[in-house]
């Protein structure tokens, strides 16, 4: 059966500098409830180009569910509530469809 591999970076500190260790630990826990599982593949350092021009740079986590077409909403509504908790102004979300996945 053909699915997605989401791919989405969680920074791990907000804009402000706090630590988001609790909403990244909520994530875990909702996407281990809804798809079964995740895997948190390193951390990884960016850039962003703010809406004022100025220049984020972030230090995030890199996850990975797999999860079925009609799921995709409700990641997205979690990564939306997790942008809402740390001022983000977007979210790196990657869609790879039809990836042949076997867990033997």
């Amino acid at each position: 059966m053909a699915r997605i591999k989401a791919t989405f970076y969680l920074p791990v500190k907000g804009n402000n500098g706090e630590d988001l260790q609790a909403e990244i630990s909520r994530v875990e826990d909702l996407c281990f409830e809804r798809f079964s599982g995740w895997t948190m593949s390193g951390y990884f350092k960016g850039t962003w180009r703010m809406a004022t021009g100025e220049q984020a740079l972030d230090t995030s986590a890199v996850y990975q569910v797999i999860l079925e077409e009609k799921e995709v909403p409700e990641l997205e509504k979690i990564l939306r509530r997790f942008k809402s908790k740390t001022g983000q102004e977007a979210m790196y979300l990657e869609l790879d469809r039809n990836v042949e996945v076997r867990f033997l």
